[in-house]
């Protein structure tokens, strides 16, 4: 038995193995089939190794032991207690149709009543006790598969669901199945998939994805038209928006109209509000983590829209059939053409995106993918405006055996600001990254699960310089320091079930940030004034900062049908957006790193909430409490542009925010949709600020109510309604005035003193299938009304010098004789539009 061998076998038959090795060692097996299951699958892989250390892995997972008689290898089954014996099944679950893996999707062990769902990757494992089970394959919208498995070995089972055309009479809105619902409750995750994107009515019938989350509890947007929103008291920079993992800093078309990300590209999207799972960290208030589809394995696909100011086309199909394939989208809006005839300046004002998607399946435990996303907005006249994302990601997902999973990630990220005024003045911004990350998933057992990981990154900051065509900068412009660091996270964290009720999230998140040069830092004292200045070389590292940010989540399963919920969660965040901008239309973004002058973000929320489930229905109240250190505001007047001395218009101090989420969803059937209620504060008390008294931020909306409904009312017509309402964005006017050499002069009292009018708004729109079901090519034809009663929402209240016949004045005392009033600006009237789109 010591006599030495190799064996190279991968998912082969016991019996073939064994051959293999009376072939290589020069021995003889016997055994009788009716004890050992012979067709029983085995992977292994050994060089040059001992019979019997080869033996004894080969049937490490397998019932079977084993002694040598006159020279023969006799094999019988083991008297072991199999309870104690454990193995795994694991596998991917894709669509039947197109190879899409199927992200969340469940498997249930029916004699258990326990499951798992799959991964980002679609990957799943179960280690159980060796025994016979059925295992339950399930995911909303596709036929349930029910699978019998002996187990007495690790197993790879890979399993593909056809969509269930029976449902086409009904509209599906979230997870029907139970391990689902409790995972998304668990990790405080929203999940939103692009049809749900397509049904919400959008403005100029442009499907919008982040103007969709308007309807989540807890989720602000910042004015209205605007794509800029706020999460739970947070500031809009508090927020991260992941494409296949790397980040986009400004998802804003056309002025922060549109937002740009494609619908018809997304797979899967989920939105983390404020309880941020560990593997997530560098934002205080929420994750949209956003994948994007990996392309068709079987056949090629098309589809695409026409709508009022742009069009957009995808394409997927395989590169090798089951091994390969590709997913390409894009947009361009022709808005130019209805704007240009109004105006005659402009010269050019388009907006774009492009996201492209390699995947590759390199054998059962390795894949690989390869993506891209690029956004563009131009306007111009004689001179102009330019901005846009640019993100590449490579993956790699590794399995190294049937409970340990990997994914390593290489990405790079850069957003783009430019001003053009003529050739030898063109102000550029930027902010930009390349990291290296790497997740670990260990599925211990049906009931524990470990992550782990760690990511690298290098970031470059340009807050906005002057440059020439040759990019120099011009003589007399000044220079303002670029910026440059590295970022180190390490987290672990476990997932734990105990009994039936209790299902418990622990982890820890280590974050380290260094500056670095080349670069200078200027010194400001106490009083905020600029007394000196250091230089830093390339590569010198000249700051540090460390924090540790623990995570908490307990979620009791009272019953089938009742949850509650516990989350503590300490977040850690180093990049921050410099803008004192009040307007929701302003993509002049200036971001700036923690360093000498600016400390990181930190923030404490703490959650605690009660979820009631059935088969149509999902009622959810949740409250929250978020207390936030160094968080940064600035002096009145503040220059934010081409100002070396950045720094010391900015000051810091602490904020808090609390609310209560409520929400009512119909879950399935021809009629769906949500009602929902939200009470929220978001406040802050900054030395140097509102004279060091607390005041509300910018996005305090004590009040938001939305509805939106969707009606199937046949099975090719759908129709959707929206109603929002909110209070209006604070504000700060004049308390009083006085007069000065001829002039009216406004005096200001308290930051944020005021309202805007209460926000609301109704929109509605009916979508019509113009084909039969049962047709190969679809395609449809789309109505909208937004702002349906043509509600004028103010988004700004000027208090600026307005034109009176000749002259030029500030408005006066209302009270007094010949006041002059305000004036308020507007979006939006009624807007109807009409969109057609097809696939095939």
């Amino acid at each position: 038995m010591q006599r030495r061998t190799s064996i190279d076998c991968e998912n082969i038959s016991l019996h073939e193995a064994l051959k293999k090795i009376e072939v290589s060692a020069r021995v003889t097996f016997s055994y009788s089939s009716k004890q050992i299951s012979s067709s029983e699958k085995v992977s292994l892989k050994v060089t040059d190794r001992p019979l019997q250390e080869i033996l004894d892995r080969l049937f490490q997972y397998q019932n079977i032991e084993y002694l040598v008689i006159e020279g023969k290898i006799i094999l019988k089954q083991s008297k072991a207690d199999l309870t104690k014996v454990k193995y795994t099944v694991s596998g991917h679950i894709q669509d039947a149709d197109d190879g899409e893996t199927l992200i969340g999707a469940t498997v249930l062990v029916t004699d258990l009543a326990q499951g798992s769902i799959s991964n980002t990757y679609g990957f799943y494992s179960i280690t159980l006790p060796a025994g016979s089970y059925k295992l339950k394959y399930s995911f909303v919208g596709y036929k349930d598969v029910v699978q019998n498995i002996e187990l007495r070995a690790n197993q790879q089972v890979d399993m593909k669901l056809a969509l269930n055309t029976a449902q086409l009479d009904e509209i599906i809105v979230s997870p029907d199945d139970s391990t689902t619902i409790i995972e998304n409750i668990h990790t405080n995750s929203y999940a939103i998939d692009h049809e749900t994107v397509l049904l919400k009515t959008a403005a100029m019938g442009e499907s919008d994805v982040i103007k969709s989350l308007d309807i989540i509890p807890g989720i602000q947007l910042f004015r209205d038209g605007s794509t800029f929103f706020n999460v739970r008291g947070g500031d809009r920079d508090q927020n991260q928006i992941l494409v296949d993992e790397a980040p986009i800093y400004n998802p804003a078309h056309f002025m922060g109209l549109f937002s740009s990300i494609i619908p018809e590209s997304i797979k899967d999207m989920k939105m983390y509000r404020g309880d941020l799972p560990a593997s997530f960290g560098g934002r205080l208030s929420s994750v949209l983590d956003i994948k994007t589809r990996d392309g068709n394995l079987r056949k090629f696909s098309l589809n695409g829209s026409l709508g009022l100011i742009s069009a957009r086309l995808a394409v997927e199909g395989p590169i090798k059939k089951e091994k390969s394939s590709f997913f390409i989208s894009g947009r361009r809006s022709y808005i130019q053409s209805v704007l240009k005839s109004a105006d005659s300046d402009l010269n050019k004002i388009y907006f774009s995106d492009f996201t492209a998607k390699t995947n590759v399946w390199i054998n059962q435990k390795n894949r690989l993918f390869l993506s891209t996303y690029l956004g563009r907005d131009e306007f111009s006249t004689d001179g102009g405006i330019e901005w846009g994302n640019k993100a590449g990601t490579i993956r790699w997902n590794h399995i190294y055996n049937s409970r340990l999973f990997s994914n390593t990630t290489f990405y790079s990220s850069k957003y783009e600001y430019t001003l053009i005024q003529s050739p030898e003045f063109i102000w550029k911004n930027h902010i930009s990254n390349v990291s290296l990350k790497m997740d670990f998933t260990n599925y211990l057992s049906l009931s524990n699960t470990l992550k782990f990981g760690f990511k690298l990154s290098g970031h470059n900051f340009n807050p906005g310089n002057v440059e020439d065509q040759t990019g120099n900068i011009p003589t007399g412009q000044p220079f303002v320091p670029k910026k440059n660091a590295t970022e180190l996270a390490l987290y672990l964290s476990h997932d734990q079930k105990i009994g039936d009720h209790w299902l418990i999230t622990y982890g820890l998140r280590l974050s380290s940030w260094t500056n670095i040069g080349k670069t200078i830092e200027y010194e400001i004292d106490e009083d905020y004034t600029v007394v000196d200045s250091t230089v830093y070389d390339t590569r010198d590292s000249y700051n540090d900062y460390g924090n540790l940010e623990p995570r908490l989540s307990l979620t009791y399963i009272v019953n089938s049908k009742n949850i509650a919920k516990l989350n503590y969660s300490r977040s850690a965040q180093y990049i921050n957006l410099i803008s004192n901008s009040i307007s929701p239309f302003n993509n002049l973004e200036v971001w700036l790193p923690a360093s000498v002058n600016i400390k990181p973000q930190i923030a404490d929320q703490f959650s605690l909430g009660w979820f009631r489930t059935s088969e149509k229905w999902q009622l959810s109240v949740e409250g929250y409490y978020k207390f936030m250190q160094n968080q940064l505001d600035y002096v009145n007047q503040a220059n934010i542009l081409l100002n070396p001395y950045l720094e010391a218009e900015l000051r810091s101090g602490d904020g808090k925010a609390y609310g209560l989420e409520t929400s009512l969803t119909k879950r399935t059937g021809k009629w769906t949709g949500t009602i929902s209620y939200t009470y929220s504060k978001s406040v802050r008390k900054i030395s140097g600020i509102n004279d060091g008294k607390e005041y509300v931020s910018l996005w305090d909306k004590p009040h938001q109510f939305a509805i939106n409904g969707n009606w199937l009312r046949s099975k090719r017509m759908t129709l959707s309604a929206t109603l929002y309402i909110s209070s209006g964005g604070p504000i700060t006017t004049p308390t009083s005035f006085y007069e000065y050499s001829g002039r009216t002069i406004p005096i200001y009292g308290n930051k944020n003193n005021d309202r805007l009018p209460v926000y609301h708004r109704y929109d509605m729109s009916i979508n019509f299938r113009l084909n039969k079901t049962d047709r190969k090519f679809n395609h449809y034809l789309s109505f909208s009304l937004f702002n349906l009663y043509a509600q004028k929402n103010s988004i700004l209240l000027n208090f600026n010098k307005i034109e009176e016949g000749d002259k030029h004045v500030v408005p006066s005392n209302t009270l007094g004789a010949n006041p002059v009033v305000s004036s308020q600006v507007f979006v939006y009237n009624i807007v109807p539009s009409i969109s057609y789109s097809f696939k095939l």
